[in-house]
């Protein structure tokens, strides 16, 4: 499954021109950027999806403010220049456009 994934995302990608990804896992949400050398995917591991620019929520916590100024997810929410995610960890994905 982990390679098919992969592949659908890729085609997505390249379909709609967009890197942008939120992924849920049972506990997390993840926003940031498919990462692809070189604009391919041809060396990515099939196990994991490399995400740059990644802001990783706990779900649990996550609040609903809708006020401008929010910053209640502050606490709950943590960003990283690359992360990698086990494939067999998400639950659902979505490419986000701007």
């Amino acid at each position: 499954m982990a390679k098919n994934l992969i592949k659908s995302v890729e085609k997505i990608i390249d379909s709609s021109g967009v890197s942008k990804i939120t992924i849920f896992t049972s506990h997390l949400k993840i926003d940031g950027n498919v990462f692809r050398p070189e604009g391919k995917c041809e060396e990515c591991n099939d196990d994991y999806i490399t995400l740059e620019n990644a802001l990783v929520c706990r779900l649990n916590d996550y609040c609903t403010c809708e006020d401008d100024e929010c910053k209640c997810n502050d606490y709950v929410c943590f960003k990283y220049d690359w992360l990698n995610i086990a494939i067999d960890k998400i639950v659902s994905f979505s490419i986000v456009g701007d």
